[in-house]
């Protein structure tokens, strides 16, 4: 059932990474709901053109959605410009909520394994883009006009990750990536408040997608056995963006995960003895 009543409805949504993962998860709970879905992806392998027929195929149900697709690498830093002044300055309009999914690692190694481009393309995608992304959007999102009601006047997901708050082994470029973002989104917070702006930093254990399309079968295949569904893990982001008020942080993992963390104590002996289904 789509949530009419929550501040999402008739805003309009720009999603990065929005072919895939969570991007794609969370397109289906905005449709609807949200006037303006524009969705943006590389489109290297046809997804997003594919999904923009799915969409318009499917037709609504509720509000009437209208879907733009931009076929963009989020490093674009002129491609990017050129979309956010089409939509304010051409189109007259206004984006109410950015989701930035679009990230993550095509290595899964130590530091001294990486080459220098490996560096540069997993801080590009994580660290340095959104900070161009910010450059452009924010200045024009304080001047969004609201809706008679709203205590909000745009609202920002920033998808980061649970290597952001706590270090792991052969993931420690990308951790130091996610973790300037974890400052950028503290630091946001406090530069628009005045605006009403509302910053989310979403830091999610492990999920299923094609995040780890590029690394070995078997740490791929471990990677998923613990990961939440993208359906699971776009629940709590949904559930910030309808509120009225400012969710600042979402940090969530898989049972599963959690209990193979290093530093959970637990009694192996004492459940295997009353489960032995379990040993």
């Amino acid at each position: 059932m789509k949530q009419t009543d929550g501040w999402t409805f008739e805003k309009h949504a720009l999603i990065t990474g929005a072919s895939g993962g969570i991007g794609r998860e969370l397109i289906g709970h905005l449709m609807g709901v949200c006037r303006k879905l524009t969705l943006v992806a590389r489109n290297r392998d046809g997804r997003l053109d594919l999904l923009a027929k799915e969409l318009t195929a499917q037709g609504n149900q509720g509000v009437k959605t209208e879907i733009q697709i931009c076929s963009l690498d989020i490093c674009d830093v002129q491609g990017m410009t050129r979309l956010i002044r089409q939509i304010y300055e051409h189109d007259e309009d206004q984006v109410d909520i950015f989701i930035n999914c679009a990230g993550g690692s095509h290595v899964y190694g130590t530091l001294e394994s990486m080459s220098h481009a490996d560096i540069e393309r997993i801080f590009d995608v994580n660290a340095k883009a959104p900070l161009f992304w910010f450059r452009e959007l924010l200045p024009r999102m304080k001047r969004n006009t609201m809706k008679r009601g709203d205590l909000k006047r745009a609202h920002t997901i920033m998808l980061s990750s649970r290597s952001g708050e706590r270090t792991l082994p052969k993931l420690s470029v990308y951790t130091a990536a996610k973790g300037s973002i974890e400052k950028l989104v503290e630091a946001m917070q406090k530069e628009y408040v005045q605006h009403r702006l509302v910053f989310t930093l979403v830091n999610p254990g492990s999920i299923n997608t094609a995040f780890t399309a590029e690394w070995d079968e078997k740490t791929r295949n471990a990677h998923n056995a613990e990961s939440m569904t993208t359906e699971e893990a776009v629940l709590p982001i949904v559930h910030a963006l309808n509120a009225q008020f400012a969710v600042n942080r979402i940090s969530y993992e898989s049972l599963q995960q959690w209990l193979n963390e290093p530093g959970v104590l637990i009694d192996r002996i004492a459940r295997a003895k009353r489960s032995p289904a379990m040993k």
